[in-house]
């Protein structure tokens, strides 16, 4: 123990910083829960708040859901939503443009950069994830 109590002022600073809430002030956020089918036949079930879009819910996994641009215009997050859609947000006008042009006559697509997660309960079968080989050029 030292003098000032510094130790201790900075192990309940880092826990509450660790713990995901400031000293017990900060109400809890409710986790939502999706469940990501990948292309090599894994499934996970990742959590996030909700409004994330399934691009930021799958940032947990060690292969999130890759994309091809910043701004969502691309269309190479496509994802095939099978159980659950009333667990995402409708698509916006933009989305379904989107979807129209580069993904015409595929029942239940999103983008993933699009589709945010408003409930649990949605299974989304992801095309194509990150891997280091791809970042690579391997």
């Amino acid at each position: 123990m030292t003098p000032w109590g510094i130790r201790s002022k900075l192990r309940g600073a880092v826990s509450g910083l660790v713990g995901g809430s400031r000293g017990g002030t900060a109400p809890a956020t409710e986790q939502l829960r999706v469940k990501l089918l990948l292309p090599d036949g894994t499934e996970h079930e990742v959590r996030c708040e909700e409004r994330y879009t399934l691009v930021m819910a799958s940032q947990t996994l060690d292969t999130p859901i890759a994309t091809g641009c910043p701004d969502g215009q691309c269309g190479g997050c496509q994802v095939e939503v099978l159980e659950g859609a009333q667990a995402l947000l409708a698509p916006s006008a933009a989305e379904q443009k989107l979807l129209s042009e580069k993904h015409a006559g595929k029942a239940n697509a999103r983008l993933a950069c699009h589709a945010k997660v408003i409930g649990s309960g949605a299974r989304v079968k992801v095309q194509s994830v990150w891997s280091m080989e791809s970042t690579r050029g391997e």
